[in-house]
């Protein structure tokens, strides 16, 4: 946000000045105090137009002794965006647990706020317990800041429609621009065409009904007429971008009968008889560098009722990368596949290995998409209805599974070691010096960061297969150095090693060989 905001008030109500620092943190922890849950506005999504935006930070943690409090929480996020609460307010659910709140205003008008500080932020928290422990944690939660989107309501035409004709739909969906306060035409997003019955209450999204935006952010959609109802558009939101639904235009289809408004009627899909389970990722996560494409393979199996025929032509299996609070709440998509489904040899009527193999390209990827993803499974069976205008929603088998899996998404790191001198009286002083670099899927390069973190140097003698830790090597410094020092005892080789985060993949240098005399 290339901004502050400095606390003015204990209440936590904010004034943001630019291009301010934020101090340098001493994180880590002492004792049993432990940081189990962040939130932040509820739901973590906080969607910001042109007016100032006020929203919650709750962080909840543990301690044998309880908890004493909080400090300010500080919030950073892309385009080297920062804001701090204010003082936080611990309330005690029982003897151990408390729940500290603290609020933050983002004010656009005010803040400097720019586009490019929408996408994932973090949470970074320091909590207290009363026996003296404490934890202070970095990235101890995230959420997405939103630029907040607008669809137009939707005229479709004709109006009215015989039955059985074609409807065509349009609006215009636009997403607020921070700099300069207007919103402005959203490109090339997918927003999702609905219908909702008259005399309905909750709109269905229609079958093959996503649409994309063009230059100007004009969307335009078509549907079979089978009864009288309201269409309408719908954006269910990105990491940068807030979810939204336009208003819907109601359209009298001539000839529509009784029976026709009976069989809507009849209300919305069904449980189907499919459970998945044994969600597997090929290699635990997924680790991108900045030239080559991941692919990465996924695998499950689906139990289904003898009755369900899985290989059906109207029977489809989907699964989808995403972020949120579920399937039907995604607000970020990754990637999606359809899975194949082999019948297992064992129990072939009822059970299935389904496999899907999934694409992670870094001139996709931004570095706000680092962290944590979900897995949702999908499984749509239509009964042989039309996929394009299913007349028996109640007919339509649905059955899902939120969050099968959760893996990280990492940016590939690289450490190097350098051992000197070389050779070296035995007695004597070693230096060993690295850095640490990570792809940037931004701008296609490698940068060296600092970190919290501590690095470890590790030695292996010359004799030996394996390296047993040596000591710490100290934080990371600014430009991704690291320096240590061991004294030398015999030949062999020194390397160091850097734990994972919710970005940063567990990573290990190459050994160098120093030749102690």
């Amino acid at each position: 946000m290339r901004i502050r905001a400095t606390a003015v008030a204990a209440t936590g109500a904010l004034a943001l000045s630019a291009f301010a620092v934020p101090a340098a943190r001493a994180v880590g922890g002492e004792g049993d105090t432990r940081i189990t849950k962040v939130v932040v506005g509820g739901d973590n999504l906080v969607p910001v137009g042109t007016s100032a935006v006020t929203f919650d930070v709750s962080v909840t943690a543990t301690d044998d002794s309880g908890i004493k409090g909080a400090e300010a929480f500080e919030l950073h996020g892309p385009g080297n965006g920062h804001a701090s609460t204010g003082k936080p307010v611990c309330t005690q659910a029982d003897a151990t647990t408390s729940t500290c709140t603290a609020s933050v205003t983002i004010d656009p008008k005010a803040g400097h706020l720019t586009n490019a500080n929408a996408g994932t932020w973090y949470v970074d928290a320091r909590v207290d317990g009363q026996d003296g422990g404490y934890q202070d944690k970095e990235n101890a939660g995230f959420f997405y800041l939103q630029r907040a989107t607008r669809i137009t309501t939707a005229d479709a035409t004709p109006e009215p429609v015989r039955k059985g004709d074609t409807v065509t739909a349009a609006a215009t969906i636009t997403r607020v621009d921070w700099e300069t306060l207007k919103y402005e035409a959203y490109r090339s997003p997918d927003v999702s065409f609905g219908f909702r019955r008259k005399g309905g209450s909750a709109y269905a999204p229609l079958p093959r009904g996503s649409v994309r935006a063009d230059s100007q952010g004009r969307v335009k959609a078509t549907a079979i007429a089978s009864l009288d109802g309201y269409f309408r558009f719908s954006f269910r939101g990105a990491s940068t971008s807030a979810r939204s639904a336009g208003g819907g235009d109601f359209v009298d289809v001539r000839g529509a009968t009784a029976t026709d408004t009976t069989a809507a009627a009849k209300g919305a899909p069904h449980g189907l008889d499919v459970t998945f389970q044994d969600t597997r990722l090929s290699g635990g996560n997924i680790t991108v560098g900045t030239t080559t494409a991941k692919k990465t393979a996924f695998s499950f199996t689906l139990r289904h009722g003898a009755d369900v025929d899985i290989h059906a032509p109207d029977f489809v299996v989907g699964l989808e990368l995403y972020r949120g609070g579920s399937l039907d709440e995604a607000v970020a998509l990754l990637d999606a596949a359809r899975p194949t489904c082999v019948d297992s040899p064992s129990e072939p009527t009822i059970l299935a290995t389904c496999t899907a193999t999934l694409t992670a390209d870094p001139a996709e990827l931004r570095n706000d998409l680092a962290g944590v993803w979900k897995t949702g499974i999908y499984a749509i069976d239509l009964n042989g209805q039309d996929p394009d205008n299913p007349e028996d929603p109640s007919r339509i088998g649905l059955a899902k599974r939120d969050s099968a899996k959760d893996f990280p998404l990492y940016r590939f790191t690289k450490l190097t070691a350098d051992a000197a001198p070389e050779p070296v009286k035995k007695g004597r002083t070693i230096t060993v010096t690295g850095r640490i670099t990570r792809a940037s899927w931004d701008d296609g390069k490698y940068h060296g960061f600092s970190s919290g973190v501590l690095a470890v140097l590790e030695y292996r003698k010359k004799t030996e297969s394996s390296y047993t830790r040596l000591k710490s090597a100290g934080r990371v410094a600014d430009g991704g150095h690291v320096t240590t020092t061991t004294p030398a005892t015999y030949d062999g080789y020194y390397r160091l090693t850097y734990p994972h985060s919710w970005i940063t993949p567990d990573v290990v240098s190459p050994g160098d060989y120093v030749d102690v005399q």
